[in-house]
């Protein structure tokens, strides 16, 4: 005799038994197929985050760059051409000077927007307005070529009015010449 309180378990004839759920996920799911998704989730998310870091060289530059620095040529961590300008866009009541791999760029070297002057004056063709500071290296300036490699840029720069090149703040980045 039993002493147990539960009803006996009923069991289906073998041949009205259905395949199991088991069995079935077994047949689908299979340690080739799970290592293959892995990898192909993990593919896509480098690909994700290789597109977001592409777009600005994987520095987030809004939050590095001081607000006065409006723009950088080349960019911070670019790849660029030898005899492409180097420089920067300053704010509208800014001034400033470059320094390349730690040599200071002459002010009659530089590439400034010419001063507008007069009501009908001609406005100057390319910089107008854009109160940018660059150099670009070439024949009899103090830096004739750049050698391939990294290179870093600094602006000085300070207000028009009321300071001095003494007051300079100072921006820094590196690019590759090519």
């Amino acid at each position: 005799m039993s002493t147990s309180t539960r009803p006996p378990v009923r069991q289906l004839p073998p041949s009205r038994r259905r395949p199991g759920r088991r069995k079935r996920l077994r047949g689908l799911v299979t340690t080739r197929r799970v290592v293959s998704s892995l990898a192909l989730a993990v593919a896509a998310a480098l690909l994700v985050i290789g597109f977001q870091e592409s777009q600005d060289g994987g520095v987030d530059v809004r939050q590095s760059r001081p607000a006065a620095v409006l723009r950088v040529f080349p960019s911070e961590g670019a790849a660029s051409l030898r005899q492409e300008p180097i420089g920067a866009q300053l704010a509208d009541e800014l001034t400033g000077e470059i320094e390349i791999d730690g040599r200071p760029i002459p002010a009659d070297q530089t590439e400034r927007p010419a001063a507008i002057t007069g009501p009908n004056a001609a406005a100057p063709r390319g910089l107008s307005g854009l109160n940018q500071v660059s150099f670009t290296p070439g024949p009899d300036k103090e830096i004739e070529t750049l050698n391939p490699g990294p290179h870093v840029v600094r602006i000085f720069y300070w207000k028009k009015l009321g300071e001095t090149r003494d007051q300079a703040a100072t921006y820094s980045w590196s690019f590759t010449a090519s």
